[in-house]
């Protein structure tokens, strides 16, 4: 087998955005770099060089990659011509015209307006300052570490919202009792971030300052990256457990095809307790071909848990 490709580090550059969806979008696919080569019919080192983040691929290079991984052709053309423009020296807009994947199902909804209000004469921006009207998130356990790729769009209520606290708790896997425990987290579009929030043994929260203030009833999109440390275990479960009104929620967990789980299972409306509790208590779902499994959960209530739990390859 060749070695893995080298992470790609975002660090704003319109190429490296580029191959990093695209890379995802094979990863998604399941395909090595030699099956992705037949596909296309262009090179192994092609196709490799394409999702690099060294140089922008040629518009043919990529659209044949996009069409064997079952992509959206006509966006994912839109998407290198934005990239393109943005490359240009001469093009006053650059980075602001890119919009990367995964795209809204709705054109044009992520920047829409919602009916929702704060009350008259409201100056506040929390706790009723936004609410969240989705939740998407890709968990990756095929990789070196585990690590998350979270897409949310949030509802502003009030005039002025500038900055959304990002908080999330690792809890520790049973029998961890390591000194370092830890959460890197990084934006890949919709802002960044700024000022650690509070933080505990488990607990991580950063604040996410926004392009520009929104006004009420504006949607916004953004995305962070959510990676384990290396060699830090990871608890056997990815649950959302919302703190303020969340609509809709859909997690998709890849497994590693060569580990597959014993069991996996949904968790709906829990108490965080049961999280714990480590029994099925509801019928077990199996990762298919690429190692996914998805589930999806609207109607939340705050303060219980929603997701996946599962037991392991040789846990008891």
């Amino acid at each position: 087998m060749g070695r893995p490709q080298k992470e790609i580090v975002l660090d704003g550059s319109p190429t490296r955005l580029f191959a990093y969806w695209l890379r995802d979008l094979r990863g998604s696919a399941g395909f090595t770099l030699v099956q992705l080569a037949r596909r296309t019919g262009f090179s192994k080192t092609t196709v490799s060089d394409a999702m690099r983040g060294e140089n922008h691929p040629s518009r043919p290079v990529t659209l044949a990659i996009v069409r064997a991984c079952g992509g959206d052709v006509p966006r994912w053309g839109v998407f290198w011509s934005q990239v393109r423009r943005a490359l240009d020296p001469d093009c006053p807009d650059g980075l602001a015209e890119v919009t990367p994947p995964p795209w809204e199902d709705a054109a044009g909804r992520a920047g829409g307006v919602h009916a929702e209000h704060c009350p008259a004469d409201c100056g506040r921006t929390e706790p009723h300052g936004w609410y969240t009207e989705s939740v998407s998130t890709l968990l990756r356990l095929d990789t070196p570490t585990p690590e998350a790729l979270e897409r949310r769009v949030v509802v502003a209520t009030c005039d002025g919202l500038a900055r959304i606290p990002v908080g999330v708790s690792v809890p520790r896997r049973p029998g961890d009792t390591s000194v370092g425990h830890g959460l890197e987290t990084s934006v890949v579009q919709g802002g960044r971030l700024e000022d650690e929030g509070p933080r505990y043994e488990s607990y991580f929260e950063r604040v996410l300052v926004l392009p520009a203030p929104l006004r009420a009833g504006t949607r916004h999109v953004y995305e962070v990256r959510l990676r384990i440390p290396p060699a830090q275990p990871m608890a056997p479960h990815f649950v959302h457990v919302p703190l303020t009104r969340s609509e809709h929620f859909r997690l998709r967990v890849r497994f590693d095809r060569a580990r597959p789980p014993r069991a996996v299972w949904r968790l709906a409306g829990v108490p965080t307790a049961v999280i714990y509790e480590r029994n099925p208590g509801a019928p077990v779902l199996r990762p298919d071909e690429r190692g996914l499994v998805e589930a999806e959960f609207r109607a939340m209530k705050v303060g219980y848990g929603y997701g996946l739990c599962w037991r392991e390859s040789g846990a008891g």
